[in-house]
Order: C-alpha cells, then sequence, then structure tokens
C-alpha cells in the first residue's frame, strides 16, 4: 500500500493523484491512516490501495472461513469486467458449496462485506468452488430460453425463483436478445427474483380489451394500424 501525506487530507489526496496520474477522485481508492494536530501544525497520511490489495485480503478472509470450517483450501484469483472472481481449491467441495449453493453464497457475502468494511468500498466479488457457478449458469441458460418459448406461446408473466445477481444477470443478458421478450427483477433483498414478460404487440392489445371498451380498443388499434402503415411508406 504506497502513502501520501499532506497537510489535510485534500492535500494528501492530490499528491496521490498527482504521482499515479489519476484524473477523478472518485477514481482513487484510499483510507486515511492517521490524522496528527499540533499547536501549529496537521499531518494527514492516506494509504492507496489497489484491486490487488482486495484480494489477498479476500483471499485470506476465505481461508479463515474454510478453516473454521474445518477445510484447509486456497483460491485462484482473477479480476475480470470490474468482478473479483475468485475459485476455492479444497477437497471437500460438497460441503463449501452447500445446499443449493446457499454455504457458498454465504461465504461470498461474508467476504464482500468485509471487504468493504477493510476498505470501505464496495467491490464485485464473485465466489466459485468446483465449477459450481459453471453448471449453474448452463442450467439457467436452458430454462430462461424454456420460459421465453412459454411466454411466448401463452403471453403469460413467469415469475422465478429467488437467486444471487449474477445469476440473474446471465438470464437478463440472454433474453435481451428478444425482441417479444421483457425481463425485470423484483423484490428486495434474498427474495429479490426475475420475471419474464411478453413484450409483442399482442399483449398490448389484450391489456387494451381488458381496461377499455371496445370502442376505444378500435380507435387504438387503428391508431397503431396506420403507423405501422407510415412505417412500411417510409
Amino acid at each position: 500500500m504506497n502513502r501520501y501525506e499532506g497537510k489535510s487530507e485534500e492535500e494528501a489526496v492530490k499528491k496521490a493523484m498527482e504521482d499515479l496520474g489519476i484524473d477523478k477522485v472518485e477514481d482513487l481508492k484510499y483510507q486515511v491512516i492517521s490524522s496528527k494536530s499540533k499547536l501549529f501544525n496537521k499531518s494527514v497520511v492516506i494509504g492507496i490501495y489497489s484491486v490487488n490489495d482486495v484480494i489477498v485480503f479476500a483471499d485470506d478472509y476465505i481461508k479463515r472461513c474454510l478453516h473454521a470450517l474445518g477445510i484447509e483450501g486456497s483460491t485462484e484469483a482473477k479480476y475480470e469486467d470490474g468482478i473479483i472472481k475468485l475459485n476455492i481449491l479444497c477437497t471437500r467441495n460438497k460441503l463449501v458449496i452447500g445446499k443449493n449453493g446457499y454455504t457458498l453464497r454465504c461465504i461470498n457475502e461474508l467476504t464482500r462485506s468485509a471487504c468493504h468494511n477493510r476498505f470501505g468500498s464496495f467491490y464485485r466479488i464473485l465466489l466459485n468452488c468446483d465449477g459450481y457457478k459453471e453448471n449453474k449458469y448452463d442450467k439457467y441458460v436452458y430454462l430462461a430460453k424454456k420460459y421465453a418459448r412459454e411466454v411466448q406461446q401463452t403471453k403469460t408473466t413467469i415469475e422465478l425463483d429467488p437467486m444471487p445477481s449474477d445469476e440473474r444477470r446471465i438470464i437478463h443478458q440472454l433474453l435481451n436478445n428478444y425482441s417479444d421478450i421483457k425481463t425485470e427483477s423484483v423484490g428486495v433483498g434474498k427474495d429479490r427474483h426475475i420475471t419474464i414478460q411478453y413484450a409483442g404487440k399482442e399483449s398490448f392489445y389484450e391489456d387494451i380489451r381488458k381496461d377499455n371498451d371496445s370502442e376505444v380498443v378500435s380507435d387504438v388499434n387503428d391508431e397503431i394500424i396506420n403507423e405501422e402503415k407510415k412505417e412500411e411508406l417510409e
């Protein structure tokens, strides 16, 4: 961790930015290490940390979590797309993963919270073990395609079970390529889940029929048809 000293926090930060070639203060990750005030003098020391510092801390924290479970292990780390990805290596993978990945998620949340408390910033941290996440993603890709076809046929919304943000992201990214399908994350905390909704024109017609009388529906349909004709002419 690099250290910079100034008569104030602002001065120490300015020195660090100039030395590291950083233009925006929000891009500088630091913490105040010490602040001393005397009668005519004040000194502030800040410590600049990098993603590598966070990875080292997270690796040590995970090892301590595993030790508490009676497991000895290590991690493989890489920083990709703004995410710190840590793969846990041990001989008792099933115990680390837990039922439906519950234990792995708990360790993930504890590690993320510990890093935030240590460095004062939120980091996207994703833990994996024995290919669990890859298998989970493959499963959700299959289910997402299946549910998308069902929604296209029935025009009804499907709600999935709650899942972590990285698993929801896989479904959002996949179904974003469907022009007549819309996905949305709803709920909070452990209950946050995805809804898969039909977004084609037929669903619009059905909503209008339910909420308005037939005369209004006719007017709206005429307006939509006229707009479609204009688009064809253009």
